[in-house]
């Protein structure tokens, strides 16, 4: 016998795993999708249950299936009850079984809640929700009688839990699930009023509507927390080494995963013998773990627009140590293509059964990031997308990065349309925070020169000192040597001086007004998003995205229609945002998408619920211009001319293609890139990142090996 207590349930229902799709000859049903969606319950497969339902060839049947997987769950329910006297194994087979009905009814609910179902009927999902939710407040019931144990509090809890892991609860994600916890009543109906409170939360947030009104398209810059991103409408998510790292400190089942899985992997016997020295395929291995559920919780869209914008795609960046390097590039992306086409063949076959989806299945829905860190990125960009792998170039910040190679993206599509081989959505980076954050503290740098000639070396480190106590740098500016050492240890963003504030402010009294200081701080807060707006116009602007048209029809030999595919399918994409202007001032509802850090997430939220905030005002915001002031200001520092303007090479192909504005010339060329700051601090961040990351799988290898 088992105590059957709240806690047993608890316990039973957060360590409950899904069996894998791939063992104990599984198969998917394909002529009954009841039969298919129930067995896909009972293995626990509640997610991909519920996602089997989101394709718009189930519509004329939608609520029939759904009312017999009602039917059938609600057998495997009632004689599901755990009792006093069931030992262990059978109340844990109870347990999960009304464990798995819940799930996959809470999912059903959610994804029709969110925008993940627009391609359902509404007036057959408004049917289809009030069956499920009398389903689920017939069973809440049910358990109520039977005694004070309830398998619906733990899940909801075990829910609301994995939510607020993300981002260690700082995340959208998180306070959303702690707004939903704070208000629910568990002696009622508990799972009702969450789905009741999740609708709300879902239908009132400002990114569900954005997105349902054509405003935007977005996606998270974060390995966690999508499926509830989806209902809000995000169709892309981002991931670098620092984030895979991340995740695998928020979500401690990944580890678990990571455990299990690597001693199955076929290479697992030469790993064992000598972990440090695989530790690159090692950490690789763990990377594409964490990665293949954001696969699968985007393949729904990934199909869904695959004719139209073609997103619900990851993009996935590799090992940062050999971005310089072609060829050792190139073989990392093919390994990684392999393992997921492998994974996802498997996963197509349960996710589609018994639809009638023309084209090819088990494409991964991924493209490969890109570092823009030096002239061997255009060859991999041309290279990977001429074979229909798909890129988002990353670590760039520069109108002649982002400009240099979109031409290289085109010059691949057009290869690969040449063969036959149709695009994926792809993406062109702009890290604008980070160029902020590196102007920010050239400016600084400057400033803090300045304070030392005008008051002495020994009064402007005290000023020094005095700002490093205020903003939490005292122990980085102690250690540092040297005068420029410590004024870079106290203004880096990276050590927490995000903005140039009241603090700074005191210690360049002697120097600079705080009035010019604030100035500074506003016009430096927009030079990301001038970056933005001159590349998004150059390229996809109405009259520029024609002639781009034009030039890829005449240049590279392809059809009209076949241009246009690659204009469409090239999407700009917002990054590494410091406020949530940096959303608000680049909206566009074609050719742009944006990544939103899952914090940056919850500040574009509370700002939307301000009173004065007007979602009509930043419509086309992309479009918009600052004054002119702000850009005179700007350009008295060199490093934003090398971001703004473009280079010599730029200008002949724009001018070939029928632009003939005036951008500048001192962009920076290909051979520059890999000095530029912003380039060099990002890929110290990211190597660092990656080579902690890797030490510590390399580490777990060990002991796993040790205790096998």
């Amino acid at each position: 016998m088992t105590d059957l207590s709240q806690g047993t349930v608890d316990q039973i229902v957060f360590e409950a795993e899904p069996e894998a799709l791939s063992e104990g000859g599984k198969r998917p049903i394909s002529d009954d999708h009841v039969a298919h969606i129930v067995q896909l319950v009972r293995w626990g497969q509640t997610a991909l249950a519920a996602d089997h339902l989101l394709f718009p060839e189930i519509n004329p049947t939608l609520v029939s299936t759904v009312s017999a997987v009602i039917r059938q769950l609600n057998i495997l329910f009632h004689v599901a009850c755990p009792k006093e006297n069931d030992r262990e194994e059978r109340l844990r087979e109870k347990v999960q079984a009304r464990q798995q009905a819940y799930e996959a009814l809470i999912e059903m609910v959610l994804n029709f809640y969110g925008l993940e179902s627009r391609w359902l009927d509404e007036e057959k999902k408004g049917k289809s929700l009030q069956y499920i939710l009398n389903a689920l407040a017939e069973w809440e019931n049910l358990e109520r009688q039977e005694g004070p144990i309830s398998v619906a509090s733990a899940v909801v809890r075990n829910w609301l839990a994995r939510m607020k892991r993300v981002q260690k609860g700082q995340s959208m994600v998180g306070k959303t699930a702690l707004r939903i916890e704070g208000s629910l009543d568990f002696e009622k109906n508990g799972v009702v009023d969450f789905l009741k409170k999740a609708e709300r939360e879902i239908k009132d947030n400002i990114y569900y509507r954005m997105v349902k009104e054509g405003k935007c398209r977005f996606g998270n810059d974060y390995a966690l927390g999508l499926r509830w991103l989806r209902h809000l409408g995000f169709e892309q998510v981002s991931t670098n080494p620092v984030l895979a790292a991340k995740a695998y400190q928020d979500e401690p089942g990944l580890l678990r995963t990571f455990r299990k899985e690597v001693q199955k992997h076929p290479r697992y016997a030469q790993w064992s013998r000598d972990p440090a020295s695989h530790g690159e395929e090692i950490t690789l291995f763990a990377t594409l773990l964490a990665l293949w559920d954001n696969l699968h919780v985007f393949r729904p869209i990934f199909y869904n627009l695959l004719e139209t914008s073609g997103g619900g795609v990851v993009s996935f960046q590799l090992n940062p140590n050999i971005a310089h390097l072609v060829e050792e590039s190139v073989r990392d992306v093919f390994e990684a293509f392999r393992l997921a086409s492998e994974n996802l063949l498997i996963y197509d076959q349960f996710l589609l059964a018994g639809y009638r989806i023309e084209g090819e299945k088990g494409r991964p829905n991924m493209v490969i990031k890109v570092a823009a860190t030096s002239p061997a990125a255009r060859t991999i960009t041309r290279r990977i997308n001429a074979l229909g792998f798909g890129s988002n170039i990353t670590v760039d910040y520069t109108v002649s990065q982002e400009a240099t190679l979109l031409l290289d993206e085109m010059e691949g599509m057009a290869c690969a349309l040449k063969k036959g081989i149709r695009p994926t959505q792809l993406y062109m980076t702009n890290m604008g925070g980070r160029l902020e954050s590196h102007l920010r503290e050239v400016k600084l740098e400057e400033f803090f020169g300045q304070l030392r000639e005008a008051v002495g070396e020994e009064k402007a480190l005290e000023r020094i000192d005095q700002l490093s106590r205020v903003n939490g740098t005292e122990e980085k500016v102690a250690k540092a040597t040297g005068y420029e050492e410590k004024v870079l240890a106290a203004t880096r963003f990276a050590h927490g001086q995000k903005t140039i504030d009241e603090p700074i402010c005191e210690a360049l009294k002697d120097v600079v007004s705080k009035k010019a200081l604030q100035d500074w701080e506003s016009a430096i807060g927009q030079s990301g998003t001038l970056v933005a707006r001159r590349v998004w116009g150059i390229f996809f602007a109405e009259k520029n995205r024609e002639r781009w048209i034009a030039y890829l029809v005449k240049q590279k030999g392809l059809t009209s229609d076949q241009a246009k595919l690659i204009m469409d399918r090239i999407h700009y994409l917002p990054a590494s945002k410091r406020k949530p202007f940096d959303t608000f001032w680049t909206l566009a509802s074609r050719n742009l998408v944006h990544t939103e850090f899952p914090d940056h997430q919850e500040n574009v939220r509370r700002m939307a619920e301000g009173t004065q905030f007007n979602l009509k005002a930043y419509e086309e915001s992309i479009t918009h211009t600052f004054s002119p002031e702000i850009l005179e200001r700007l350009y008295q520092i060199e490093d934003f001319r090398k971001a703004y303007e473009i280079n010599p090479e730029l200008a002949e192909i724009f001018k070939e293609v029928g632009i003939a504005e005036e951008f500048g010339l001192e962009g920076l060329k290909d051979t520059e890139w890999s000095e530029f700051g912003p380039v060099r601090k990002t890929l110290s961040e990211f190597k660092n990142a990656y080579d902690t990351f890797q030490a510590e799988m390399v580490q777990e290898m060990k002991k796993i090996v040790t205790t096998a």
